[in-house]
């Protein structure tokens, strides 16, 4: 029975603790800012939708964390295949802030986290994922010079707002949620045709 199956999924993601869920949504903020690597980024959007379901699992129906493991899966698919067609294109030359650059900016993004509340005692998982997330695609969106970056950043940002809409509505909407993984969608396609039209990166 698929609700069997989506109750077990629940209860496996229910067992997974708030720490883990931490941890994993830090690696994906400084993976956004600090990552050049593709597979790192693609890496970052699996994990964001993956922290999500967790999170919704225990505060929206499986059916909800379900949706949203399935469209981080597809978009992550897209953007692999992506990553891996600009491989055959050939090495690029790298562009864009330099890592000590980058590093002082994840540093200035977990101190402004800090000063939101985002570490407040008890720590509140989702508080923390919704913060740290938005402040790290800000800085990515800001600094990336290469539509894939651009495109990971505005897809783990679609990963909060799933976990908003899904978990802060009373009656969430199956309506508004199809439209955000639609958005999903198209920004997965649309920023996988930009990263192999226009490639930011490559030598002249």
């Amino acid at each position: 029975m698929p609700s069997d199956f989506l109750y077990s999924l629940a209860q496996l993601a229910l067992s997974v603790s708030g720490q883990v869920v931490v941890l994993v949504v830090l690696g994906v903020g400084a993976a956004l800012v600090l990552a050049q690597s593709q597979a790192l980024l693609v890496l970052a959007t699996l994990g964001s939708y993956l922290a999500t379901g967790v999170l919704l699992a225990s505060r929206a129906a499986p059916e909800m964390a379900a949706v949203v493991v399935m469209v981080g899966i597809f978009v992550s698919l897209v953007m692999q295949f992506t990553a891996a067609e600009r491989r055959t294109l050939g090495p690029a030359i790298p562009a864009g802030t330099t890592l000590s650059f980058r590093l002082v900016v994840v540093v200035l993004a977990a101190w402004v986290a800090w000063s939101l509340g985002a570490t407040a005692s008890p720590l509140d998982a989702s508080r923390f994922t919704s913060i740290w997330l938005i402040i790290t695609v800000a800085v990515a969106l800001v600094t990336a010079t290469d539509a894939f970056k651009v495109g990971v950043a505005l897809l783990v940002l679609l990963a909060v707002a799933l976990l908003y809409f899904a978990g802060s509505t009373d009656e969430a909407s199956l309506l508004v949620m199809g439209l955000v993984a639609g958005g999903a969608f198209a920004v997965a396609l649309a920023s996988s045709h930009l990263a192999l039209a226009f490639r930011d990166d490559e030598s002249p």
